[in-house]
């Protein structure tokens, strides 16, 4: 075991780390201003539905996180990927609850706790992220 290589790339780890804690904290503050509710007062009183919904989309942004750090050349490459990933999941949010959901208002069911669509959400969320994390394997 080399320990030298190990120190000589911690800078190079530590700098990633920093960035994609970031992008992290700008896309969850993104989805969060975009919410017509209070997220932290909902899951403060118990709102489960709410709670998984913000966790799905979480998760999406953490899965294309790992594969743009993965493939990224350089932080402006992992930047762009990250911001692609945001966009690509409000997309997909306006869609689902313009298009395909036009009757319901899925931000009011989840305020009101409707579990079954904040789970829905948030796996859609997840799984959006999966696709765009592939896409970006290069």
């Amino acid at each position: 075991m080399n320990i030298t290589y190990y120190l000589q790339t911690l800078d190079h780890f530590l700098i990633y780390l920093a960035v994609s804690l970031v992008l992290f904290l700008i896309g969850t503050y993104i989805f969060k201003m975009l919410t017509p509710y209070s997220e932290r007062e909902q899951i403060k009183k118990g709102n489960t539905a709410v709670a998984l919904k913000l966790l799905g989309k979480m998760t999406g942004l953490v899965v294309v996180l790992q594969s743009a750090i993965r493939s990224s050349i350089n932080l402006i490459d992992l930047t762009i990927w990250a911001f692609i990933a945001i966009i690509v999941q409000i997309v997909l949010h306006l869609v689902i609850e313009y298009v395909f959901t036009r009757n319901t208002s899925l931000a009011k069911e989840i305020e009101s706790g409707n579990v079954a669509v904040g789970l829905f959400l948030g796996g859609v969320s997840v799984l959006v992220g999966l696709i765009v994390a592939a896409t970006i394997s290069y």
